[in-house]
C-alpha cells in the first residue's frame, strides 16, 4: 500500500492536473492509497436544478417514486428519471447490467445536476464492477444516498476522487433538521461547518440513541464510511475501503448485537481500520437485540473499540433514523469526542 500524502508535489502534480478538464474543481491531493486520485468537488446544488432519481439496489413502488418527486418539487428542484427506475428483477430494481446502465446514463446526461438514490435495500455492490468510473470522473455531480448505497459512495470516491454524500434517500423524511444539514453541505457550503446534533423525539428510554464517548481525543482526516454490513461485504474485493488516517463513520440497523460484533471485528482485523484517525458511530437502530445470555450493544462496541489508540464516539445523528446529517465522503474533517463534535474543514461542493 502506498502512503497517503496530503499534496502531490512537483511535476507529477502538474501533469496530473493538466489531464483534468477545466470544468472540474480538483486539487492535487491523494484520495485513496491505491489509486492516488485527484479530489473532485461536484458543483453545488441550486434551486431549479434537475435531480436524477435512480434505484441501484432494491425495487421501489410507483407510490414511493411519486412521493419522492413531490418532495423534490416542494424543495424547488426538478425531478428526472428513466423508465428503468421502476424495473424489478426479483429483489433487485432490474438486472445488474440495467441498474449499472441507469447510473451511467445519469452521470452522462448533462441536463442532470445531481443524482439521488430513491432507496437502498440490497444490490449496489453487484454493479460496482460494471460502472464506468472514467465517465464519472469526467462528468462529476452530486451523488447521494445511504444504507446499501454505501457501496457506491465508497467505490465511486475511491476510484474517481469525486466527493460523494452519505445523506437522505428519496424515501427519507426531509424534516427541518435533515433539510438544514443537507442545504449547509450541498447548497450553501461553508469553509468550516460543525455538524448539528439532535436526539430523535421519544427516544429517551432507548439506549441505541444515547450519545457517549468511548475513547476521548481529537482526530483529523478525510471522511469515509457508511453501513457496516455493506462495508464488511466489500472486504477482499477491488473496492475494499481504505480507512488509513481517515475519520471513519459507521452505522447499522436491525442486526442482532452479536452480528454487529462480528462484522465490526471483521472490519478491524481484515482491513486497515485500526490505522484510522478516529471512528464516529451513528445510531445503530434496532441493534440492541440479544438472545440469552445477554451482552448489550453498548458493551459489545466498547469491548472492541476501547482498546484502540484513537478517538471513538457513539450516537451522532446519522443512520437509519429520521433526523440525519449529510456527510461528505472524501472531505477533510476534525472530530472531538470530548464534545462529540464533527466539523467539516472544507466545502464539499464547488
Amino acid at each position: 500500500m502506498l502512503n497517503r500524502r496530503d499534496f502531490i508535489k512537483g511535476a507529477a502534480a502538474v501533469s496530473a492536473l493538466a489531464a483534468v478538464p477545466d470544468s472540474l474543481k480538483a486539487v492535487g491531493k491523494a484520495s485513496g492509497a491505491e489509486t492516488q486520485q485527484l479530489k473532485i468537488y461536484p458543483k453545488r446544488l441550486r434551486k431549479g436544478d434537475t435531480v436524477g432519481l435512480i434505484t441501484p439496489g432494491s425495487p421501489i413502488t410507483k407510490e414511493q417514486l411519486n412521493e419522492t418527486e413531490e418532495k423534490l418539487v416542494n424543495l424547488g428542484f426538478k425531478p428526472f428519471y428513466y423508465d428503468s427506475v421502476l424495473d424489478q428483477y426479483g429483489y433487485f430494481a432490474g438486472k445488474d447490467e440495467d441498474r449499472a446502465e441507469e447510473l451511467k446514463k445519469m452521470f452522462a446526461n448533462d441536463k442532470v445536476d445531481a443524482i439521488l438514490c430513491v432507496r437502498g435495500g440490497y444490490g449496489s455492490i453487484r454493479i460496482l464492477d460494471k460502472i464506468d468510473y472514467d465517465l464519472i470522473r469526467k462528468n462529476p455531480k452530486i451523488f447521494m444516498g445511504y444504507s446499501d448505497i454505501t457501496a457506491l459512495i465508497t467505490a465511486i470516491h475511491q476510484k474517481t476522487g469525486l466527493i460523494t454524500f452519505h445523506g437522505p434517500l428519496g424515501v427519507s423524511e426531509f424534516n427541518d433538521f435533515t433539510l438544514t444539514s443537507f442545504e449547509k453541505v450541498v447548497m450553501n457550503p461553508q469553509p468550516k461547518y460543525t455538524c448539528p446534533y439532535l436526539r430523535e423525539p421519544e427516544t429517551e428510554n432507548n439506549p441505541e440513541f444515547d450519545l457517549y464517548t468511548i475513547n476521548s481525543g481529537k482526530a483529523k482526516g478525510e471522511l469515509i464510511g457508511g453501513n457496516i454490513s455493506v462495508l464488511d461485504s466489500m472486504i477482499g474485493s477491488d473496492f475494499e475501503p481504505d480507512f488509513e488516517n481517515k475519520i471513519v463513520y459507521l452505522e447499522e440497523i436491525e442486526e442482532k448485537t452479536y452480528r454487529v460484533d462480528k462484522m465490526l471485528y471483521h472490519l478491524l482485523y481484515a482491513t486497515n481500520l485500526k490505522k484510522a484517525a478516529g471512528i464516529v458511530l451513528g445510531v445503530f437502530k434496532e441493534c440492541n437485540i440479544n438472545d440469552e445470555p445477554r451482552l448489550t450493544l453498548k458493551q459489545a462496541i466498547h469491548d472492541l473499540l476501547e482498546p484502540l489508540d484513537m478517538p471513538v464516539s457513539y450516537g451522532l445523528p446519522f443512520g437509519h433514523i429520521d433526523t440525519i446529517i449529510t456527510i461528505p465522503t472524501g472531505v477533510k474533517a476534525k472530530f472531538n469526542t470530548r464534545k462529540n463534535r464533527l466539523t467539516l474543514l472544507e466545502e464539499a461542493v464547488s
